[in-house]
């Protein structure tokens, strides 16, 4: 009985942090940044929960579950990762010109190097 009462504010808790725009990412100097495209997978698993990606260690946008974010990078090496919960992800990542890139981020660290 008692868990029935914690859970609204287990809910409310864990959508009331971490959601959004956290930091700003790099921002492009190039004449022809890429666009990369965020979707965190839906998923039960830690659906209150935000998935926070970050570029170099930095976090970006907290992604809430089977949300899409897009932003744009100039080409060159990154570190994506995120953080979600107590897990974290990190993969060096070489972003190449004139290709959008498009990341479906799950639980697994599933980031591809050359996406």
């Amino acid at each position: 009985m008692r868990l029935v009462h914690l859970w609204p504010l287990l809910l409310v808790a864990g959508c009331a942090s971490g959601f959004g725009p956290i930091t700003a990412p790099p921002t492009p100097a190039s004449a022809h940044p890429v666009t990369v495209t965020l979707h965190r997978v839906e998923s039960i698993e830690g659906a209150a929960a935000p998935m926070v990606f970050t570029i170099n260690g930095a976090e970006i946008y907290g992604l809430r579950n089977g949300e899409t974010h897009r932003l744009r990078l100039d080409p060159g090496q990154y570190v994506f990762g995120w953080r979600f919960g107590f897990d974290t992800c990190a993969q060096d990542v070489w972003i190449r010109p004139g290709r959008d890139v498009s990341l479906d981020l799950t639980a697994d660290c599933n980031i591809p190097p050359e996406p």
